[in-house]
């Protein structure tokens, strides 16, 4: 067991480390420069009659952009490889994962004075959308595909499927504005505000369930369908008949054989959902004008922020990885009968020089029959 965590945790670094590398000069290549902005605004104000290029290189040889030389002028781009090691090497080193570009892109300077502050500060506000929405959703949407999957063909898992296709064809985007527009016209605010503004609780938490309630509906159809199939499934399979035949109960059936079976599959799509509503609440916060990491991230592509784009994709990356993790671990608890993967016993090092033994023996009787050739073709010339 603990040889297998060892490899995956391994795999996992190994898999961080090739996005994170691949994201990195994908934004480092073809996302705009942070520091132009800046430059063109220090080139106005600058009365000495700098050009916005010479003022461009300078912030950049400041930011580690360009190389700085032994004479103290400025030199070429470092490129973006050389950056992205950088940039590994100063999170390892310092612990520093660097800050914005621009002091323009940050939306609060008193508030956020690092990244640390930028990212974790805001998600408080996308956990207070996001934890609801994932226990209602998982729990209503379980026992939903649960009783849907029981009474398969009839009315309620009819009502069901027409609910599900419905939330799956009707995209968030167009259900957040009605519901905008019903909750005004019942009084509750059109912008979610922070629990620090000075608004009265009730007010906020009545804010607040506006978004909850649609991303709730959207997550539910995920998990009816899935759940419904999968019961369908377990109540199709032959030990359940025959636990049937053998005059076990529903309750027991339940229990012993729908829920266990059920839950293996589900644990994983229960981790993976909750990954999702972290980082694809993107809408949801546009619409409720929420403060959290969603515009955080939303709006550090466009302006060329790529030490915030890097630490987001590093977050979320580990978390999903590390929830992998959680999950294989978890099968084996849920259910015992599931073991881990033998190592293989095959020692390839030995194969390797069994290859090479053999290919020198063949070469060795190549040489020996050349030389026996060359022998009987002398002595037959004499």
């Amino acid at each position: 067991m603990f040889k297998y965590i060892r490899q995956r945790i391994a795999f996992a670094i190994l898999t961080l480390f090739i996005i994170s590398f691949f994201v990195y000069l994908l934004v480092a290549t073809f996302g705009p420069n942070p520091l132009e902005p800046m430059a063109e605004e220090i080139a106005k104000k600058n009365k000495n009659g700098a050009s916005v290029a010479d003022v461009l290189a300078s912030l950049e040889s400041k930011h580690g952009f360009r190389y700085i030389l032994a004479d103290g002028s400025i030199g070429p781009k470092v490129p973006s490889i050389v950056r992205y090691f950088r940039y590994i090497g100063n999170i390892f080193t310092k612990g520093d994962f660097g800050f914005l570009f621009n002091p323009q892109n940050n939306p609060a300077p008193s508030e956020y004075k690092n990244m640390w502050q930028l990212f974790f500060v805001p998600l408080k506000y996308t956990l207070i959308i996001t934890v609801p929405t994932f226990f209602l959703s998982s729990i209503i949407g379980i026992t939903v595909g649960v009783i849907a999957g029981y009474k398969r063909g009839k009315l309620f898992d009819s009502l069901s499927n027409l609910f599900v296709l419905f939330f799956i064809a009707v995209p968030s985007f167009i259900i957040a504005p009605i519901a905008i527009t019903i909750s005004v016209k019942l009084g509750i605010l059109s912008i979610v505000p922070k629990p620090s503004d000075g608004q009265p609780t009730g007010v906020v938490i009545l804010a607040y369930l506006p978004p909850i309630i649609v991303m709730t509906l959207g997550q539910l159809s995920a998990y009816v369908t899935y759940t419904r199939n999968q019961v369908i499934t377990v109540l199709t399979s032959n030990y359940v008949l025959i636990a049937k035949t053998k005059g076990l109960s529903s309750t027991q059936i339940f229990f012993k054989y729908v829920l266990r079976n059920i839950s293996i599959p589900l644990f994983n799509l229960i981790f993976g959902s909750f990954i999702g509503l972290l980082s694809g609440s993107i809408i949801i916060e546009r619409y409720w004008q929420v403060q959290g990491t969603s515009q955080i991230i939303v709006n550090a592509f466009p302006t060329g922020e790529i030490n915030v784009v890097m630490f987001s994709t590093l977050f979320f990356t580990f978390v999903s990885l590390l929830a992998g993790i959680i999950v294989d671990i978890s099968y084996t608890i849920l259910d015992p009968k599931i073991t881990y993967a033998a190592k293989s016993k095959k020692n390839y090092w030995l194969f390797f020089k069994a290859y090479l033994e053999r290919k020198r023996l063949e070469k060795d009787l190549f040489k020996s029959q050349n030389v026996n050739e060359n022998k009987t073709a002398n002595q037959r010339r004499l």
